[in-house]
């Protein structure tokens, strides 16, 4: 079995939208999104998200295809803000369950780590980490270089009368 990183493209949206919609049934705690809230959006929202913009890529969704089926994504925007670009941000990291454990992860944010230091004056890269039920990918990042910024935000998101902490991470270039 061969394991593929590329960027995903319009063609891929269908896909892309299943797989985001198997993340908030399958983690729905670990997602600032609802399964509900994103069932409800149109094929034509994700055909949007997978869309690439600059050049070099600036914002994008990288996938892991193992024979040819998408089993895991991160979503990566670059700040457009004038002020604000040399930070970008990390929104959504998911692999299917069956592929846990292998490296795919990994792989896909090394992957990700490598393109956005290809990015002439970009410096950061941010991301949301939600801790819930003693269940956090802090660690993960933490291995990855990524630094906790700032205190624990307390009762940031609540899911089904459950409250959500989050911690904000940043990478240094």
């Amino acid at each position: 079995m061969s394991m593929v990183y590329r960027l995903l493209h319009q063609e891929d949206a269908k896909t892309y939208r299943a797989l985001r919609l198997q993340s908030y049934q399958d983690d729905p705690l670990a997602f600032s999104e609802s399964f509900k809230d994103e069932q409800a959006r149109p094929l034509s929202a994700f055909q949007e998200e997978v869309q690439i913009l600059g050049q070099p890529e600036e914002w994008f969704v990288l996938g892991a295809f193992e024979d040819q089926r998408l089993i895991g994504f991160v979503k990566f925007r670059r700040d457009q803000r004038s002020k604000a670009r040399h930070k970008s941000m990390v929104h959504a990291m998911y692999v299917a369950p069956t592929h846990r454990k292998r490296g795919v992860g990994q792989a896909l944010m090394e992957h990700l780590i490598d393109r956005a230091k290809k990015l002439s004056g970009l410096e950061q890269v941010h991301l949301w980490v939600l801790h819930a039920n003693g269940i956090t990918a802090a660690n993960f990042y933490q291995n990855l270089g990524f630094q906790q910024q700032g205190p624990l935000v307390k009762d940031d998101l609540k899911w089904q009368d459950q409250y959500i902490d989050a911690a904000y991470m940043v990478l240094r270039l």
